[in-house]
């Protein structure tokens, strides 16, 4: 009974060390933070076996790693700013007259949208008689659709 759990032991061990030392160069790369991780462990798994994708693999994961990635510096070099023209005070963001902009005279304009796009007649008018189809009433009046909407019947 000893002899067996002893047996047991041994080759649980053994085939957890072949595995260790099989995965060993995927186990490195994730030890090291290799960019490319996912490639050392298909190389491996795949051809881990041919000894030769197992050294390939292993090469893989043992190359230099640039911690740090590499280096970027943006300069950019801006002509000096142009100075405002005379009359005009430095701080003016917009092309009009100096100050905040006048207020508006009368009420704003009124508010036009484009006429319905003319197409198969729609639920809505096919509901009204021909008498008010022409002229819609206040109270069944649809707001007209705009050239990005479409409706469908």
């Amino acid at each position: 009974m000893i002899s067996k759990f002893i047996t047991v032991i041994v080759l649980g061990g053994f085939v957890t060390a072949s595995a260790a030392m099989y995965l060993l160069p995927v186990l490195i790369g994730w030890a090291r933070h290799v960019p490319g991780l996912a490639v050392i462990a298909v190389i491996d798994i795949l051809l881990g076996w041919t000894f030769f994708g197992w050294v390939v693999a292993l090469v893989l994961a043992a190359r230099p790693v640039d911690p740090a990635g590499p280096a970027v510096q943006f300069i950019q070099n801006l002509p000096p700013p142009v100075p405002p023209p005379p009359g005009q005070s430095p701080d003016a963001g917009w092309a009009g007259p100096p100050g905040p902009p006048l207020p508006r005279q009368g009420p704003p304009p009124q508010l036009t949208l484009p006429a319905e796009p003319p197409g198969p007649a729609s639920p809505a008018s096919a509901a009204r008689p021909a008498s008010e189809q022409g002229q819609p009433s206040s109270a069944s009046a649809r707001p007209a659709a705009s050239p990005l909407t479409r409706h469908v019947a």
